[in-house]
């Protein structure tokens, strides 16, 4: 079949309309039960076998396939997660209003966008009867946003696939990669006293002042990603909690520090590089007590923790990156632009628990993802969904 044939099966008006019904479903962390039910009954509809899973108290994953002739692992695995994060004041923000272009609402963008496209993509291999040698998947998982525990299901799971699309939002830029983020929290203990007479305390707070200055001289770990450039890890000291009262010397101080690491990184060695930054500072202050830990306020799943959140990358030349290049420029008429993901993608999980080859495409504007004004370019999203029909096509049906 000719890629014409196969895209006058994707309708742009069902497809707006797909990802606004996703919208109008709140699906907030926690809450994704009634989206994963919707989203079952939509796929199994369309034929494709359909697996729910009860992750955690009720929170469902779902996976779906369009199977191919041969059998074993899919071709292609698009990854979308369900979960949104809060409205935080956003108004209307359920409404999937369509204003100027774009679809607006919570999750327009972070990432019902992307699954619709996918959905929508799927469904026309299904429409056009394409004959497909392999199978076409599709994950959409819970918790995205914080504990991750949808795609570590999958990993129990042991799901396989040859390939994947993480279709979180990139502004249609081919993501091979991504940085990893370790949440740390140090603590430095000194000794309280009275603040008249400072000299018989130990300053916390003093010392989680010299612990912020040598964060900033750490200069992280870079790599060079072929047709990017160097990627280099960053320290962000988000949040300082230390002392009683302005009239006492503080026994204590936390220092929360996010950590974003890149390939060749590792939790351990960055708990690794602190550990040493605090010994330091121990052989020259007088006093001075600080450790690590990892802590992440939303954090309560003690598996999380011990795994991390690492980097991934996907790199050189490879039927994935080939296929979904060749499948941009075919929609778009120019190649997409190459890029390293500065944030973090559950395409973690994918690379480096379960060995595929997976890669970041997806509808939409990152920088409008928890924002007061997400919403979602229809052009970005009917362009999506052509990429990935082509994709799947170019993977899944020789």
């Amino acid at each position: 079949m000719d890629s014409h044939s196969l895209l006058s099966q994707i309708d742009d008006v069902a497809l707006v309309s797909l990802a606004q019904e996703m919208v109008r479903i709140p699906s907030p962390n926690g809450q994704e039960r009634a989206l994963g039910e919707w989203l079952a009954a939509r796929m199994a509809a369309m034929g494709m076998a359909v697996t729910v899973r009860d992750v955690h108290q009720g929170r469902l994953n779902v996976l779906a396939e369009l199977p191919g002739r041969d059998g074993g692992p899919a071709g292609l695995l698009f990854h979308a997660h369900i979960d949104t994060v809060p409205v935080m004041g956003m108004p209307d923000p359920y409404s999937g209003h369509l204003v100027d272009g774009a679809i607006w609402g919570r999750g327009a963008v972070d990432q019902k966008g992307g699954l619709a496209a996918a959905i929508a993509a799927i469904g026309a291999l299904a429409q056009a009867r394409l004959t497909l040698r392999k199978g076409v998947a599709l994950a959409a998982v819970i918790d995205e946003e914080s504990e991750h525990r949808g795609s570590f299901s999958l990993v129990e799971d042991c799901i396989q696939a040859e390939a994947a699309i993480v279709t979180e939002p990139s502004d249609l830029q081919l993501i091979v990669g991504h940085k990893g983020t370790v949440p740390a929290r140090i603590t430095l203990l000194g000794i309280q006293a009275h603040g008249s007479t400072p000299w018989l305390g130990i300053n916390a707070v003093e010392h989680a002042a010299r612990v912020v200055e040598a964060l900033g001289r750490l200069e992280p770990r870079g790599v060079d990603v072929p047709g990017v450039g160097t990627v280099r890890g960053t320290v962000n000291i988000g949040l300082i909690q230390g002392g009683t009262a302005y009239n006492n010397v503080p026994d204590h101080c936390d220092v929360w520090i996010d950590r974003r690491t890149v390939p060749g990184e590792t939790q351990a060695s960055v708990l690794a590089e602190l550990g040493d930054l605090l010994v330091g500072l121990a052989e020259s202050l007088p006093g001075f007590r600080g450790s690590v830990e990892i802590d992440r306020p939303d954090w309560k799943w003690p598996i999380i923790r011990q795994r991390g959140l690492n980097p991934s990358a996907t790199l050189g030349d490879n039927p994935l990156t080939r296929a979904l290049r060749e499948a941009h420029c075919h929609v778009t008429g120019r190649p997409p632009e190459r890029a390293y993901h500065n944030g973090y993608l559950d395409m973690d999980f994918l690379v480096n628990d379960l060995g595929i080859p997976t890669v970041n495409y997806g509808p939409g504007e990152e920088a409008l993802c928890h924002t007061l004004e997400e919403r979602l370019d229809v052009a970005q999203l009917t362009a999506a969904a052509r990429v990935y029909a082509l994709t799947a096509q170019a993977l899944c049906a020789w």
